[in-house]
C-alpha cells in the first residue's frame, strides 16, 4: 500500500521531512502547499513531481492524499490541523503544534472528532542517543538517576520565511521553538515535574535563551536552550545523566557522540542504534544524522499501515510539553516558581 503525503510548508523543515519520505518504501510525496515560488524550485531539486497549491483545501480538490505533514510557522499550525482533520486526513505536525493552550485544545478536539492519526514532531523522543539513555534508565543497570542536565544551543536562525521565528507573536522565540525539545524529553523520561523555575533573556520581546530547573523528588533536573550565538557558531545538543553507578554523556559536537562511565571502569563510547539509509535531493547521501526525523516519520507511517495510532509524541503528550514551556516562560517573566 503506497502512502501519499502532502507537505504543507516547504521551507527548512518541510525539506527535511521530504528527505525522509523519499527514503521510506512505498511513500510518495504527491503534494506541496506553499505560497512562495521558491518552494517549486526547491522541490525540483529533490526529483519528485508533486501538485503545488497555495492552500490545503485547493490541493485536496486536485489530488488524493493520506497524510498532511504540517511544517508551517507555528502560528499557522492550529488552523491547518483543523482543516486537515475535517478533511479526514492523517496529520503529522511539527512542534510546537500550537502557540496557546486554547489553540492546542481546539486542534485536539478536531483530531478526536475526525478519528484520524495525529503525531507531533517531538523528534528527540525518537533520537537514537536519547533512546539509548531511556533504555539504560529503564534497565536499572546504573541504579537510581540522581541528576539530569540537557542543553540545546544554536546560532540565531536566519532561514525562516518573513523572519517568523524572530516575530514573538508567531513563534514565542527560542523557548517554544528550540528549548521545548528538551522539556518534552524530560517529561517523556520522568513525567510531569511538580514545578518549574526559569530565568533567561529576551531579544525583541521573546526569550532567546532560557534556563530552567524542573522540580522532581530526589532528582536534580536542569535544561537550557537558546539561539543567541554568533552566526558561525553552529549548533549543539547535549546531555549528562548521572546515576548512582554510572554517568552517560551525549554531545553532538563530538565523535562518537555518546559515552558511558560505569563504576570503576574507564569512560568508553556507548553503542546505540544507527541508521544507514540514503536520502535524495540537494544533500543526498547518508541521513544517519537525521535519525530522529527518520524514526518519527517511519513510526507514523507504519502506524497508518497497521491501523495503530501513535503512542509516542501524541497530541496530549505534546499539549503537556507546551503547557510546561509556557509555565517556564511565565516563571522567567515573573521571577518565581510555577507549580504545575
Amino acid at each position: 500500500m503506497k502512502i501519499r503525503v502532502a507537505i504543507v510548508g516547504f521551507g527548512f523543515m518541510g525539506q527535511m521531512h521530504a528527505k525522509v519520505y523519499q527514503a521510506l518504501e512505498n511513500v510518495e510525496i504527491v503534494g506541496i502547499v506553499d505560497p512562495f515560488p521558491a518552494a517549486v524550485e526547491a522541490a525540483a531539486q529533490y526529483g519528485f513531481h508533486a501538485t503545488f497549491s497555495s492552500s490545503i483545501e485547493s490541493l485536496l480538490n486536485q489530488t488524493a492524499v493520506d497524510i498532511i505533514d504540517i511544517c508551517l510557522p507555528t502560528d499557522l499550525h492550529a488552523n491547518a490541523i483543523v482543516t486537515a482533520a475535517q478533511a479526514g486526513k492523517h496529520i503529522f505536525c511539527e512542534k510546537p503544534f500550537a502557540l496557546t493552550i486554547a489553540e492546542a485544545e481546539r486542534s485536539l478536539a478536531a483530531v478526536e472528532t475526525a478519528g484520524v492519526h495525529f503525531q507531533v514532531g517531538q523528534c528527540i523522543r525518537f533520537w537514537p542517543e536519547y533512546q539509548a539513555l531511556e533504555a539504560y534508565l529503564k534497565s536499572g543497570q546504573g541504579g537510581r538517576l540522581t541528576s539530569l542536565w540537557l542543553q540545546r544551543r544554536a546560532s540565531k536562525p536566519g532561514y525562516s520565511q518573513e523572519n517568523w521565528l524572530h516575530t514573538p507573536h508567531r513563534s514565542k522565540g527560542a523557548a517554544l521553538d528550540l528549548h521545548i525539545h528538551d522539556t518534552d524529553f524530560i517529561l517523556h523520561l520522568l513525567g510531569k515535574p511538580h514545578a518549574v523555575h526559569s530565568i533567561g533573556h529576551k531579544v525583541d520581546g521573546a526569550y532567546a535563551h532560557l534556563f530552567t530547573q524542573y522540580h522532581y523528588d530526589q532528582i536534580a533536573v536542569t535544561a537550557q536552550g537558546g539561539w543567541d550565538y554568533p552566526a558561525k557558531w553552529g549548533f549543539q545538543m547535549a546531555f549528562q545523566a548521572v546515576f548512582e553507578h554510572a554517568v552517560i554523556e551525549m554531545d553532538s559536537l563530538t565523535s562518537p557522540s555518546l559515552h558511558i562511565t560505569q563504576n570503576d571502569q574507564e569512560r568508553v563510547a556507548m553503542p546505540f542504534a544507527k541508521l544507514n539509509i540514503k536520502s535524495h535531493g540537494p544533500t543526498s547521501g547518508n541521513i544517519s544524522d537525521l535519525g530522529g526525523y527518520y524514526n518519527e516519520l517511519a513510526s507514523f507511517v507504519e502506524g497508518i499501515r497497521k491501523g495503530i495510532k501513535p503512542s509516542i509524541a501524541t497530541g496530549p503528550q505534546a499539549l503537556e510539553s507546551l503547557r510546561t514551556v509556557l509555565a517556564e516562560i511565565q516563571s522567567a517573566d515573573e521571577n518565581r516558581s510555577i507549580i504545575l
